[in-house]
């Protein structure tokens, strides 16, 4: 008995390191790989890529490798115009093998075989989705907590004059910046960190000044943020405190540091392949002089945001309004977000 034990301890390790498994690759500037894993060593992986057959990776070049299991969704395109979506079960170099809730059990051989496309299991799993969220990190204007992965950038344009960038240098920190064209440039430098499976955590700040010099535009904010949720669908708070530059009765210019924090409520929910709603709100007070009883006083404004955003693989618009709190007015807004 104690020897089938031994020959049993002895043989488990080698069967779970031969269980096929499925893994995804990112490399530098690169569009993932996705494949079978098939061996590793202190220099290199070896998988076998769905459509570019065994390729050797070498470590120092990954930027992120991710576990997808031991079967993937992917959609199978046949030389003869067939398209069969399943869960892929093995590859190898002359066959497929998935299955199929239409068809059951398949083994299609790799002859028969166009290509095939991973279709990542994003939002819960939801019926349809076929890419992962392009831009989780940010909704209209204000961040979420999830942060930029090391590599990834996006360039951000709203209303035409206002361009952004930013850049991940790692999985938790990102540095970008902007102008709105010809008055202001700043910058926003973020960390963000996944402390659980449905939380994230982050800091960051926003400094901006204007090009102009008689213009005396100065704005400072540092903010913290707490994001509930998926890159599909969350919640984020984020609060923040700051300094501005402001105009005196004298009409001179200081920086003036805020008296009370400022809020953002924001969220975002996938509803198809293609479309998500977004929603950012402001909450924040105003120290104002009053011209005719020469005081001042805090004023608590708002500004509500609502609308959809338009999404591709590496692309999003977002259009939706913005209502300042207590006004009757509804500004539209237009984005369009690239990564590159």
């Amino acid at each position: 008995m104690r020897a089938l034990v031994f020959i049993f301890m002895l043989i488990l390790p080698g069967c779970l390191l031969a269980q096929k498994r499925f893994v995804r690759i990112q490399l530098p500037n690169a569009t993932p790989l996705v494949g079978q894993f098939q061996s590793e060593d202190e220099r290199a992986i070896q998988v076998l890529e769905l459509n570019l057959g065994p390729m050797q990776v070498i470590k120092s070049q990954i930027q992120s490798q991710d576990e997808l299991g031991n079967s993937i969704r992917v959609e199978i395109q046949l030389y003869d115009n067939r398209t069969i979506i399943c869960a892929l079960q093995e590859l190898s170099a002359d066959q497929v093998q998935a299955i199929s809730q239409e068809l059951g059990n398949l083994a299609i051989s790799r002859a028969n075989v166009k290509s095939l496309r991973y279709l990542p299991e994003v939002a819960g799993g939801q019926a349809g989705i076929q890419f992962d969220n392009p831009h989780p990190t940010r909704y209209f204007f204000g961040p979420s907590a999830i942060p930029l992965r090391k590599g990834e950038r996006y360039y951000q344009n709203a209303y035409v004059l206002a361009n952004s960038v930013q850049y991940g240098v790692n999985d938790h920190f990102s540095i970008g910046g902007g102008a709105v064209i010809p008055f202001a440039f700043f910058i926003t430098p973020k960390w963000g960190y996944q402390v659980a499976p449905q939380w994230h955590l982050g800091y960051g700040m926003l400094a901006a000044t204007s090009f102009i010099k008689d213009f005396n535009f100065g704005l400072a904010v540092g903010y913290g943020s707490a994001t509930y949720g998926t890159r599909e669908h969350n919640v984020t708070l984020n609060a923040g405190w700051g300094a501005v530059k402001q105009q005196d009765p004298n009409a001179s210019y200081a920086w003036r540091g805020a008296r009370r924090p400022m809020f953002t409520i924001s969220a975002m929910t996938r509803i198809s392949n293609r479309v998500m709603l977004v929603t950012e709100n402001w909450l924040f007070s105003l120290r104002e002089y009053d011209f005719q009883t020469e005081t001042y006083s805090m004023k608590n404004r708002g500004v509500l945001t609502g609308g959809f955003r338009f999404m591709g693989e590496k692309n999003s618009f977002d259009f939706g309004v913005l209502i300042p709190a207590g006004e009757a007015v509804a500004i539209p807004y237009i984005d369009y977000v690239f990564k590159f």
